[in-house]
């Protein structure tokens, strides 16, 4: 059986220092690893503002990490991360092979005619 493709987003505090925010990186891949997971690419977008407040802080450090591994890597990944301190947010999707992503139908509706107006008997006055 193949294994299966991940991404998973992982925010951290962003008041950590360099050495404290690579370390705790460093504590997710290597949990991924031990769980037979295959890093692929981690993707650091660095310091970002939150798009709402967690824990009064309003920016985080983002990263992105791509894998590949078997189906219970993710749930126990994610039961670790739940323990973390400086870990604010996460999120793993599943990624497809052949998943085609394309816009919803737009739906045509058609409007009734619309008499003219100018055709009209006039209204009088009184």
């Amino acid at each position: 059986m193949e294994p299966n493709k991940y991404e998973m987003g992982v925010i951290v505090r962003a008041d950590l220092e360099e050495e404290v925010f690579r370390a705790e990186m460093e504590r997710v891949k290597g949990l991924i690893e031990r769980f037979d997971g295959n890093i692929e690419k981690v993707d650091d977008w660095g310091r970002r503002k939150l798009a709402y407040p967690i824990m009064k802080l309003t920016e985080g450090m983002y990263t992105f990490i791509t894998y590949t591994s078997e189906g219970n890597t993710p749930k126990e990944v994610e039961s670790r991360l739940r323990l973390m301190e400086n870990v604010l947010r996460f999120l793993t999707i599943r990624l497809g092979d052949d998943v085609e992503i394309s816009a919803p139908a737009k739906k045509v509706v058609e409007a009734a005619p619309v008499e003219d107006a100018s055709l009209a008997d006039p209204v009088e006055a009184e």
